[in-house]
């Protein structure tokens, strides 16, 4: 086994972690446990992020393959978690949005090859926040349906922080883009001169 398919190796665990969380969730019906699988898949992601990083371990299906797992087992517990009424339908709704955009964006810029798909501070933040908010409203589940509006207070923030760092994304890599139309202008018209 090279190395450098280690990353990769972990992005597979975790879409089998998934599938673990299902039964775990709905047929052994233990959501503490389905959390620490969450929890640990969650983990596998800043694993192999800092070791494709570190190493320089980055290959083409290391690039579809972690945005996959992370989206499939964020999306996963959240219907999972809708389902059982223990996150509101309002919170589901924008993350589904910003997951589509953000994967969208992301194939459009693997697809250009020119520009390296990078994970920013805000998107980092904005995905703690949305483990911590699922940690917290499994663990306390019964408290906030007793209390909406505490429930309002621990799930907006995540979704701002969410809507924000999708946001931010398209600003960036449109930036990108417009700066990448410059420089093949700019050689372009070089070419005409020579």
């Amino acid at each position: 086994m090279k190395l450098k398919n280690i990353p990769n190796i972990l992005s597979i665990i975790r879409i089998l972690l998934v599938f673990v969380f299902l039964y775990v969730f709905f047929i052994v019906d233990n959501i503490y446990v389905a959390l620490l699988i969450f929890l640990i898949a969650g983990a596998t992601d800043v694993v192999d992020g800092y070791l494709a990083r570190r190493n320089n371990w980055i290959t083409n299906l290391g690039k579809i393959l972690d945005p996959f797992a992370d989206k499939l087992m964020q999306c996963t517990v959240l219907v999972s978690l809708c389902i059982k009424k223990i996150v509101p339908i309002w919170f589901v709704i924008p993350f589904f949005v910003k997951e589509i955009f953000t994967l969208i964006i992301g194939l459009i810029v693997i697809k250009r090859r020119s520009v390296n798909v990078v994970s920013k501070w805000y998107g980092k933040l904005a995905v703690c926040l949305f483990y911590a908010t699922i940690a917290v409203a499994i663990i306390c589940k019964d408290t906030l349906a007793a209390h909406p509006v505490i429930t309002v207070f621990v799930f907006a923030p995540a979704v701002i922080f969410a809507l924000a760092a999708l946001v931010a994304y398209v600003k960036h890599y449109s930036y990108l883009k417009k700066e990448e139309i410059k420089q093949s202008k700019l050689i372009n018209n070089i070419r005409k001169e020579q």
